[in-house]
């Protein structure tokens, strides 16, 4: 898991250089990565109302199409009059999503009132409004220009490394892998969506069609066969071996265990004893 670590690590120190928020999206536009993780004062208070939203997200959307076509980086204004840049990421020379850097202002002594009053239909605290336009990012354009640059240089390495997402053939592989190091943590889909940078429906598609089956489904084998172990290689307690393997209801682990086996916890401990092996579940 290596890899995604490496890719958040390039987003944190991204921001730390450029002070913008960095932010990774599928290719269905919707963000799956980023650093810092929630938007910024200005951003979050505007989009709180709908339309304000949509238009945000028909801008992107629209930019994320530019540079789908052209292949470059981007650099643009949104309907507020933010700048931001978006480069795209490719995994196996496939398409895989997009970085953003944004938002920012540049010096221009008029450019934090046209902010105001581009926002000032969408929201009703006045003050607050005004607050959260203070707290944009001011840069000059030479070192706009030397962070998108930076960006670039960024989203080429996670290009050539492949390290935006595993490949659709290996993506199950590495999920179950994951789940199978971490059976005893509480493991959901949108966790392993920001794991392995992908969508739900990539997640759970993907996973299906390899493994016949859901995730759910495969956590629980993997649960039940630690468990079965557990049993029959050690001399823990019912509810130890429960808590371990990640259930906090007793009662819900010892039905599942029993759907899994056509047996209670304890009853598969006395009739497979001590010395037996067999743990695959039924």
């Amino acid at each position: 898991m290596e890899d995604h670590v490496e890719l958040l690590t390039v987003l944190k120190e991204l921001h730390h250089i450029s002070g913008f928020r960095i932010s990774v999206h599928d290719t269905a536009f919707r963000e799956i990565a980023a650093y810092p993780q929630e938007p910024g004062c200005f951003c979050g208070l505007v989009q709180k109302n709908e339309k304000a939203h949509q238009l945000c997200v028909s801008n992107d959307i629209a930019t994320f199409e530019l540079v789908r076509k052209s292949q470059k980086v981007y650099i643009y204004q949104c309907h507020f009059g933010l700048f931001e840049a978006v480069a795209p990421l490719y995994s196996m020379g496939e398409l895989m999503g997009y970085m953003m850097m944004g938002q920012l202002l540049d010096t221009f002594a008029a450019s934090r009132e046209h902010v105001y009053q581009a926002a000032l239909p969408y929201v009703v605290d006045k003050d607050a409004l005004r607050r959260a336009v203070d707290q944009i990012p001011i840069n000059t354009k030479e070192k706009m220009l030397s962070c998108i640059t930076i960006m670039d240089i960024c989203a080429k390495y996670i290009t050539l490394s492949n390290r935006v997402l595993p490949s659709k053939k290996d993506l199950a592989a590495e999920i179950r892998q994951y789940i199978y190091q971490n059976y005893n943590q509480k493991i959901t889909i949108d966790l392993l969506c920001k794991r392995f940078f992908c969508s739900r429906s990539t997640l759970i598609n993907t996973f299906k069609k390899n493994n016949c089956g859901t995730i759910n489904q495969y956590c629980n084998s993997v649960k039940m066969k630690k468990a079965a172990e557990s049993l029959l290689c050690s001399g823990k307690c019912i509810k130890q071996i429960s808590a371990e393997c990640g259930f906090e209801d007793q009662n819900y682990f010892s039905k599942l265990f029993y759907k899994f086996y056509q047996m209670s916890p304890t009853e598969y401990r006395k009739c497979h004893g001590t010395g037996s092996r067999k743990t695959t579940p039924g």
